[in-house]
C-alpha cells in the first residue's frame, strides 16, 4: 500500500523473547511500523516488568547500534561506528522484512538479552488509533532488577519451587516476599500488559533517518569491511571488502539452508496435537482443575486429590508397560502408598506440562484451570510447538542421556542436533534406521574400541531421542528387536574398556551379542507432520533458513532467485511452477532480467540461477523483452539474455553465434567468481571441476581466450584456479596461470 509515494503505515507483529529463559519468557506485541526504536524500547520495558533505570541498547542484523545516543556517548560498545538515535528511526526501517532480527540488551551489567522478531506485517485499518497491544505470550515479568541475569532468574525460581521456609541464599529475602506476594512464575497476564502498554502513545517518525555510519543497509545481504573498518584495524590482516559477522541472531554465514518442505494444514495440526495423549492428559487436567484444587507447597496435587485424578483421568494409560500403574492391582497397590504427587510419572508429566504451559494457573494454594475448549486452536499449536522447542534446547544443552556427564553430555547433545537435522532433511514419510547410519559410519573405515564406543552411543543416543521426541507426537518411533538394550550395551562397553560406570547402577553383567544384521531389525524413526511443522518453527527460532515450498509464489524476482540457491533441481522446477503461475511470461522475463544487474558474488548467484529459470520461458512477448535486454548496455542483464537466446537457435530473436559464445564466457567467469575471494583455492577448484560445462576437458579449447573477459573478477578467478588445478592437470594449470597474467597485465 502506498499514499503520496511512499509507503503507508503497517502495524508490525513482534515476537520478543528473553534470551536464556526455561522455559521460555516471551510476549508477542503489535505496533505502528512508523513508530520509533524509541517506542519499543518502552514497550519492551513494561511488557517484561523491566524499571527503566539502566542502559540499553538494539541491534540489527548487519551489527548496526541504535539507542540513547546521548547516553552511549562514552561508552565502549565496540562498533567502531557512532550509535544511531532510536527515537529518530522507524521501526519498519530497521525490521523491513517477515523474518527480520534486532537484539536487544538492558543492563548492560547483567545483559538480560531479548531477541525481537517480525513475525507478520499487518495492514492498518484506516482511522485505527495508535496503540501499542500484547496479544501473547508466555510466564510472568521478571520478579526483580539486580539479580545477576537470566542465571540469577533461573535461582530465583529453582527457590521458589523449594519447601516453603528455605529461603537461605542470596535470594532468600526476595523469595520471601515473592511468596507472601503470590507471585506464580507460569502466569501471564496479557490484559494487565496490554492495559499498561494503553499509557504508551507510538510517537511518528518519518523513516528517513540514514543508519550509523559505515553501515550498508538492506537485509538479506552480508556486511563488508568499509575502508573506514580497515584504518581501524589492529590485527594488520583485514582487506576493504572482506565479509564480517553480521551481528547478533543473523544466520551463520555457513550454515546451510535446509532443503524446502511442506506443511500439514493447520486444521490436521491441530487435532495433531489434540491427540498427542501427553497433550491430551494435560488439558483434561486443567478442565479437572476448573473449580480449583488444592496443591501443596510444592505446587503440586496434594496426595488424595492426585490418586483421583490417576483414577479418574484414567491417566494411568500414560504408563509404559513395565510401570507399576500400567497395571490394576499394582497401580491399586502405588496410589495406596503415595505420599507426593511428585512420585507419579503419569501425572507429574501432563501436571507441569499444563502448569507451564499456562493452562493451568496456580494462586493462593489453589490450581485452576478452563475447559479443553478454552484454548484458542493456534494458541494450542503454538504452545505445543514451544514446548518441542524447550525439548531441543535441553538436549542442546545437557545430552540427550539422564545421568551421564562430562564429554559423553556433549557428544550425545551433538548426537541428538545431527539426528535432528537427518530427520528434518529426510524426505516424508521417509524411515531414518540407526542401523543403516552406522553402517555408513564403518564405511568409512574407522575402527578401534572408540569407534566402537562413539557406534554405541549413538544407538543409546537414538533410541533415547525416538523416546522423546515420540512422547510430543513429533515423530513414530518403532524400537528395534536387538537383544540387547542400547543404553545397557554402552555401560557394559565402559566397563570392559575399564573405563568409570556411569549413568548410575553397578551391574557388571556381559550384555548378550546381538544377532546378526540380517536377522533383526534396528530402531527407527520418522518425523510425522506435527514434528515437522515443530522442528521448523525451532530451527526457524534458531536463524537456521527453512523454506517452505511455494512460499516464494507472489514473491519478487530477486527474492525468488535468492531463495532458490539453495534448492535441488526437483524442488527448483516446483517453486518455480508455482511462481509462473501467478505472472505472465513476459512480465516474468522483466522481473528475472532486472534482478541479474549488479555486482559481486550475490548478484552473480543471482544470474546463474536466472539462466535456469528464463531457459523455460516462451511466448513471443517473452523473448522480445530478452532481446532488447540483450541490446542493452547493462552488465549481467546483457549477458543472461544474450546466452539465453543463444540456446534458441530456431528462435527469430536468436543472437549470433559468437554473441552467445562471448557472452558464455563472461557467465563462466561470473559462475566462478561466486566462490573466488575464499581463503583456500580448493573451493573454487572443486566448483569448477563439479560443473560439467567447466570440466578441464570442455575447457581446453576456451583457456586461451578466457584472459579477455571484461569481467572485474577475471584475473582472480584464473589466478585461483591456475593454482588449484596444479594437482589435476598441471598443463591446464599451466595455462590458466598464463592467462591470469594477461589479464592482470590488462589492469
Amino acid at each position: 500500500m502506498r499514499q503520496n509515494g511512499k509507503t503507508a503505515p503497517s502495524d508490525l507483529q513482534l515476537k520478543i523473547v528473553l534470551h536464556g529463559t526455561r522455559p521460555p519468557l516471551w510476549r508477542r506485541l503489535v505496533m505502528p511500523s512508523d513508530t520509533s526504536l524509541g517506542t519499543l524500547h518502552d514497550a519492551i520495558q513494561v511488557a517484561f516488568g523491566w524499571h527503566g533505570g539502566h542502559l540499553h541498547l538494539f541491534t540489527d542484523e548487519f551489527g548496526r547500534g541504535y539507542g540513547d545516543a546521548a547516553r552511549l556517548t562514552d561508552i565502549a560498545l565496540g562498533f567502531g561506528h557512532r550509535v544511531g538515535d532510536e527515537d529518530t528511526t522507524a521501526l519498519g526501517d530497521v525490521l523491513a522484512a517477515e523474518g527480520a532480527r534486532l537484539r536487544y540488551v538492558y543492563d548492560f551489567g547483567e545483559d538480560w538479552e531479548h531477541q525481537i522478531t517480525l513475525e507478520k506485517t499487518l495492514p492498518c485499518p484506516v482511522g485505527a488509533e495508535r496503540t501499542v497491544r500484547c496479544v501473547g505470550g508466555r510466564r510472568a515479568d521478571v520478579p526483580a532488577e539486580g539479580i545477576g541475569g537470566v542465571w540469577g532468574l533461573a535461582e530465583v525460581l529453582k527457590c521458589l519451587d523449594a519447601p516453603a521456609g528455605a529461603e537461605d541464599g542470596p535470594y532468600g529475602e526476595l523469595v520471601a516476599e515473592l511468596r507472601v506476594a503470590g507471585y506464580d512464575p507460569a502466569a501471564f497476564d496479557r490484559d494487565g500488559i496490554t492495559a499498561r502498554l494503553a499509557r504508551l502513545t507510538p510517537d511518528t517518525v518519518s523513516g528517513t533517518a540514514k543508519p550509523p555510519t559505515g553501515d550498508r543497509g538492506g537485509r538479506g545481504g552480508v556486511r563488508r569491511l568499509t575502508a573506514e573498518d580497515v584504518a581501524l584495524c589492529t590485527c594488520g590482516q583485514c582487506r576493504a571488502g572482506d565479509p564480517v559477522e553480521a551481528g547478533v541472531d543473523g544466520p551463520d554465514e555457513d550454515v546451510p539452508v535446509l532443503r524446502p518442505v511442506t506443511l500439514a494444514p493447520q486444521e490436521d495440526l491441530i487435532a495433531a496435537v489434540r491427540g498427542v495423549p501427553l497433550f491430551d492428559a494435560a488439558l483434561r487436567l486443567s478442565a479437572w482443575c476448573r473449580e480449583g484444587r488444592q496443591v501443596t507447597a510444592g505446587r503440586v496435587l496434594r496426595p488424595a486429590l492426585a490418586r483421583e485424578a490417576v483414577e479418574e483421568l484414567q491417566l494411568w494409560k500414560l504408563a509404559d508397560d513395565d510401570s507399576p500403574y500400567a497395571h490394576a492391582v499394582a497401580r491399586a497397590r502405588a496410589l495406596k502408598s503415595l505420599r507426593s504427587a511428585k512420585d507419579v510419572a503419569v501425572l507429574d508429566d501432563p501436571w507441569w506440562l499444563a502448569v507451564d504451559g499456562g493452562l493451568i494457573t496456580i494462586s493462593g494454594g489453589r490450581a485452576r484451570g478452563g475447559e479443553t475448549t478454552d484454548f484458542a486452536d493456534e494458541s494450542l499449536l503454538e504452545f505445543w510447538a514451544t514446548t518441542m522447542g524447550d525439548l531441543l534446547e535441553e538436549i542442546g544443552e545437557t545430552g540427550v542421556l539422564d545421568g551421564w556427564h562430562g564429554e559423553l553430555d556433549e557428544l550425545t547433545a551433538e548426537i541428538a542436533d545431527s539426528l535432528v537435522g537427518l530427520l528434518y532433511d529426510a524426505p516424508d514419510d521417509t524411515w531414518v534406521d540407526v542401523d543403516d547410519l552406522r553402517a555408513k559410519a564403518r564405511e568409512v573405515g574407522a575402527n578401534g574400541p572408540e569407534f566402537e564406543l562413539f557406534q554405541t552411543l549413538f544407538a543409546a543416543s537414538f533410541r533415547e531421542l525416538g523416546d522423546e521426541l515420540a512422547l510430543l507426537g513429533a515423530v513414530e518411533y518403532e524400537p528395534g528387536d536387538g537383544d540387547t538394550p542400547p543404553e545397557l550395551a554402552l555401560r557394559t562397553l565402559l566397563n570392559a574398556m575399564g573405563g568409570q560406570e556411569l549413568g548410575g547402577g553397578s551391574e557388571t553383567s556381559s550384555a548378550a551379542p546381538d544377532r546378526s544384521r540380517d536377522d533383526r531389525r534396528g530402531d527407527r524413526m520418522r518425523l510425522t507432520p506435527l514434528g515437522r511443522y515443530g522442528l521448523r518453527a525451532y530451527l526457524m527460532e534458531c536463524g537456521v533458513p527453512a523454506p517452505l515450498l511455494g512460499e516464494y509464489a507472489e514473491a519478487d524476482a530477486a527474492a525468488l532467485l535468492q531463495g532458490l540457491l539453495g534448492y535441488s533441481p526437483e524442488e527448483m522446477r516446483r517453486e518455480v511452477e508455482g511462481w509462473l503461475k501467478h505472472r505472465s511470461a513476459a512480465d516474468a522475463a522483466v522481473g528475472l532480467l532486472d534482478a541479474c544487474a549488479g555486482d559481486g558474488p550475490e548478484a552473480a548467484a543471482k544470474r546463474a540461477v536466472a539462466q535456469l529459470v528464463l531457459a523455460d520461458l516462451d511466448g513471443p512477448r517473452a523473448l522480445r523483452v530478452l532481446r532488447k535486454a540483450a541490446d542493452s548496455d547493462i552488465e549481467g542483464c546483457r549477458q543472461v539474455a544474450t546466452a539465453t537466446l543463444g540456446e534458441r537457435p530456431e528462435s527469430e530473436a536468436h543472437m549470433a553465434p559468437a554473441q552467445a559464445e562471448e557472452a558464455g564466457l563472461w557467465l563462466l567467469i561470473d559462475g566462478l567468481s561466486i566462490l573466488a575471494g575464499t581463503q583456500e583455492s580448493e573451493e573454487l577448484t572443486q566448483g569448477f571441476l563439479e560443473n560439467w560445462n567447466t570440466a578441464p576437458e570442455a575447457l581446453e579449447h576456451r583457456v586461451d581466450d578466457l584472459w579477455r573477459v571484461e569481467h572485474a573478477a577475471t584475473a582472480q578467478v584464473l589466478t585461483e584456479l591456475g593454482e588449484g588445478l596444479r594437482g589435476v592437470d598441471k598443463r591446464l594449470a599451466k595455462r590458466m596461470r598464463t592467462a591470469a597474467n594477461k589479464a592482470h597485465s590488462r589492469q
